[in-house]
């Protein structure tokens, strides 16, 4: 991982390297909180109760020179539990290995440098953050419980990029990017590297009513040795010829075409071959935007489609995709997105642990075929605040045919009580199943569900202080009695603004 003071620099050289004057924005935080937990080991019985202090300091800074930009957005967690006595029976991520986090990042960096004018482009970026090791095991949602089923995976890139558009309609873009991800967890999950190649080359599809071009990738992952699998490569690439024809200003008709040529560990003998996919874009204006497409892949049907909506008081995202993954990508999923606020993302509220990132996804490293919605809503009244996130995936593992099926749902409605002082109310559904080589259950036969529900309340101290207190109530039932418990959770935060 990246340390922040070395990005900050890399931040600088990069803006000075651009010429001209740099144009700075940046801010910073400080919170402080007190978790009581009345369950800390999440166990049916013989409940521990116990107190957990965090100091999570974050920083967001963006600069842009003439020919340079960087962006990042960074908070760490610390954690009292980390490194305390605390001996809880179910052991890390179900292998016995008490694995607790005492430091906790929340990292994304994004840089570019326009090395020759409107034509060379060099990029780097980096991300850490923590997420679950066994989906299908208790705790791994946060650092406030002491399982000890976390794992902290980071990654670093670097690339250069080719873009130049030669007239109204003709473009060119290629790609180099290499990175490496590196798990804390790393005797299971492993860690990685990855060459990856990306091209584009023709017409630009709103510039012409008719268009055609050549699009292609290819993505080498070597995976190193772990306990579990001995080191490996997989590779995907593909090469299309793609066409739009813009029916009107608002209507567009799309189709692409080509070949897969892939390497890895499969149960079925269709890896690869010829694939199609035809679909349809509307944009009425900037604020509706709806993709939607069908077409067939060695794997079966494609579909797919993505919306985007925004007015006044609302916004909707929504989007669904069948596509093959790297479980490297799904447990990284945020990286290379800068968020407005780590300490504060957009289903969070004041006092929350600090948020992971990434899904849910097998241990293991070979490609999963990815069934996966996502939804998110967000209402704005004068007073009122009402946002929903949710997100269904179904994963098929290519190397047996397992299945893996994650839900979650969190909806949250924030009021402004007074001047000062707000409140909000949070119900929150999480629902884990997995069926290994057809044998039913999960990945160690523990298929789970979790509801929970929140109550909390804010008062800002000044313009840059606020003070939290929430309750939070989860239960949780499961195949197997280890993975049941309930639990209640009291918290008491401050947090300072810069």
């Amino acid at each position: 991982m990246l340390h922040p003071r070395l990005m900050c620099l890399a931040c600088t050289a990069v803006i000075s390297a651009g010429g001209g004057a740099a144009e700075w924005t940046n801010t910073a935080g400080l919170a402080v909180n007190s978790y009581y937990s009345s369950n800390i080991c999440r166990v049916p019985n013989d409940e521990e109760e116990k107190l957990v202090g965090t100091v999570t300091p974050n920083v967001n800074l963006r600069g842009e020179g003439a020919r340079a930009f960087v962006a990042l957005d960074a908070a760490v967690e610390y954690n009292t539990l980390g490194e305390s006595s605390l001996e809880c029976p179910q052991g890390g991520a179900g292998f016995g290995v008490a694995n607790r986090e005492t430091w906790v990042p929340r990292i994304n960096f994004l840089s570019e440098f326009e090395a020759v004018e409107n034509f060379l482009f060099l990029e780097a970026d980096a991300f850490a953050a923590q997420n679950s090791v066994n989906p299908f095991v208790t705790g791994g949602d946060d650092n406030i419980n002491g399982v000890g089923n976390t794992n902290i995976t980071s990654r670093w890139g670097a690339g250069a990029r080719i873009q130049r558009q030669y007239s109204e309609r003709w473009a060119v873009l290629a790609r180099y990017n290499y990175n490496e991800q590196y798990n804390s967890f790393n005797q299971v999950l492993g860690d990685s590297q990855e060459d990856r190649v990306e091209l584009d080359v023709g017409m630009i599809p709103e510039a012409s009513r008719f268009s055609l071009g050549v699009r292609g990738q290819y993505s080498e992952v070597t995976f190193d040795e772990t306990l579990t699998q001995p080191e490996f490569v997989n590779r995907l690439s593909r090469l299309e010829l793609r066409s739009a024809l813009q029916l009107s200003r608002s209507w567009q008709l799309n189709a692409y075409g080509g070949e897969e040529d892939n390497v890895f560990l499969s149960s079925s003998d269709e890896v690869d071959g010829s694939y199609w996919d035809v679909g349809l874009r509307w944009a009425p204006n900037d604020r509706v935007t709806v993709n939607a497409g069908y077409g067939e892949r060695f794997f079966g049907d494609a579909p797919r489609f993505d919306i985007s909506y925004r007015h006044k008081r609302t916004q909707l995202t929504a989007s669904y995709i069948r596509d093959l993954q790297f479980p490297r990508n799904i447990r990284a999923a945020d990286g290379g997105e800068v968020a407005s606020d780590p300490l504060n993302p957009d289903v969070g509220l004041p006092g929350d642990p600090l948020a992971g990132a990434g899904g849910p996804t097998f241990i293991g490293q070979t490609p999963v075929l990815n069934e996966n919605f996502t939804l998110s809503y967000r209402f704005n009244a004068r007073r009122t605040t009402f946002s929903v996130q949710a997100n269904d995936s179904q994963q098929t593992r290519a190397e047996n045919g397992s299945t893996g099926s994650f839900q979650n749902v969190t909806a949250i409605v924030t009021r402004q009580l007074g001047v000062s002082l707000s409140g909000d109310v949070r119900l929150g559904w999480r629902n884990n199943e997995g069926d290994i080589n057809g044998t039913g259950g999960g990945l160690f036969g523990q298929n789970l569900e979790a509801w929970t529900v929140g109550l909390g309340v804010q008062q800002k101290l000044g313009p840059e202080t606020i003070l939290s207190l929430r309750y939070l109530y989860t239960d949780q039932t499961s195949d197997t009695d280890f993975n049941t418990f309930e639990e209640n959770r009291v918290d008491l935060g401050l947090r300072f603004s810069f």
